[in-house]
């Protein structure tokens, strides 16, 4: 009889477990819009760093996957010439409430020259603040 109450109970606290509202895909959205118009007033290298948790991994065309937050501001050093400008278009958030992910597209300018394509960036609250842990982007024409 024990083991059976145990059993519902344990049933109807998984029922009652819910994922997040809106609101939290909302933070996340906006997190994201944040951090593009942090590289858009400061520079890629400053907003890397300063939205990168400290496990970050990101991943650059042509690159591999540069690990910590250090070795992802070092990737941008000498990155004053252009510029990466995006805009999340979807997220979603764990039912833990503290992972995510966003996506969207991004412009990248160098050398007067633009390519687009999407990005995904997979974000974690630490300490109540969103932070990417991963960032990929991969080029693709825009949909017309």
């Amino acid at each position: 009889m024990r083991a059976a109450a145990i059993l519902l109970l344990s049933l109807w606290l998984a029922a009652c477990a819910h994922r997040p509202g809106p609101e939290a895909a909302a933070s996340v959205m906006q997190a994201d819009r944040d951090f593009a118009a942090r590289a858009a007033a400061l520079g890629l290298q400053v907003a890397f760093v300063e939205y990168a948790a400290p496990e970050a991994v990101i991943f650059r065309a042509g690159v591999g996957p540069i690990r910590g937050a250090a070795a992802i501001g070092e990737s941008f050093a000498g990155a004053a010439d252009s510029m990466l400008s995006w805009e999340p278009e979807a997220a979603d958030v764990a039912a833990s409430g503290d992972l995510a992910y966003t996506w969207g597209w991004y412009t990248y300018t160098a050398g007067g020259k633009s390519s687009t394509g999407n990005y995904v960036s997979i974000w974690r609250q630490i300490d109540g603040r969103w932070r990417y842990v991963v960032d990929l982007g991969v080029p693709a024409p825009r949909p017309k």
